[in-house]
């Protein structure tokens, strides 16, 4: 990680998955020259490979496929992953690229810190993280009074691992505007400092998280996992619980994920539990 006027520069990385289809139509045009290459030399080669495959890919296609909708019915984190990776990807592709474009020749002509900040939200949108980062620092070395940059600059910076960097930037945020983001930006700032090792200042804050904005899947998940840390671990069960309670409405795919993790958690706790007969009734 590179430093550059005061603020790090964490390592982008971009949405890897995005690029499988361009990647499967690589795969897909190189097969029919590799088949004519391999018969170049032995032209009955092909044929046996090509039978072969077909039962390979036949055999596997069903393990894979029963292994699949047994994931499905039986772990709950996989169709919620699934579910988050399809709604990601649906907005990056819905996003109009044009956008970008246009914010990224705006400021050829004339930059401040809420146009970087605007060309940085919509490369975020676009799963373009590494030109993001680069505008987001831009943006808050031009003005780092700006919440909403240094709320999105923590995102990325979270995103790159830089657990540190992020903290401060979501503390920025949220001492600028206390309660930015409706409550999200503390709540980051409580998950960061649990990242960091602080879990007994991170429960205390994700205690005020949830005294001000109410609870959901990811702050109770995130709760819990502080609280472990701090060795609580019957509250930390009681956490759990209620992130991975049915909450009668529709949540958004994120959440869902969330409430899908606390779920598989809430088992071994239960397992825990039943060894232990002090922590039943």
């Amino acid at each position: 990680m590179t430093e550059q006027n005061g603020i790090h520069k964490a390592p982008a990385r971009g949405n890897l998955l995005l690029l499988l289809p361009l990647a499967a139509a690589w795969i897909c045009a190189a097969v029919p020259a590799g088949f004519y290459l391999l018969g170049l030399g032995d032209p009955n080669l092909p044929v046996a490979i090509a039978i072969h495959g077909k039962s390979v890919l036949a055999q596997a296609s069903l393990v894979l496929g029963a292994t699949l909708l047994l994931g499905l019915v039986a772990f709950p984190p996989l169709p919620a992953w699934l579910r988050r990776f399809v709604d990601r990807t649906k907005t990056a592709w819905s996003t109009d690229s044009s956008l970008l474009a246009r914010a990224l020749s705006e400021l050829k002509h004339f930059e401040t810190a809420q146009k970087h900040y605007e060309a940085a939200r919509i490369a975020w949108t676009l799963a373009d993280e590494r030109t993001a980062g680069q505008h987001l620092m831009r943006s808050v070395e031009l003005d780092p009074t700006l919440p909403h940059a240094q709320h999105l600059f923590g995102q990325y910076l979270l995103r790159s691992r830089a657990l540190a960097e992020a903290r401060r930037a979501f503390e920025a945020a949220e001492r600028l505007d206390p309660g930015h983001a409706f409550g999200e930006t503390l709540l980051y700032v409580a998950h960061l400092q649990h990242l960091s090792g602080d879990a007994q200042t991170a429960c205390e804050t994700f205690e005020q998280h949830a005294r001000e904005h109410g609870a959901s899947p990811r702050s109770s998940f995130w709760r819990a996992e502080a609280l472990l840390g701090a060795g609580d671990r019957d509250a930390a069960a009681l956490c759990f619980v209620a992130a991975a309670k049915d909450p009668k409405v529709r949540l958004t795919a994120e959440e869902n994920w969330f409430r899908a993790k606390a779920r598989v958690r809430c088992w071994s706790i239960r397992g825990t539990q039943s060894d232990n007969p002090e922590r039943q009734g």
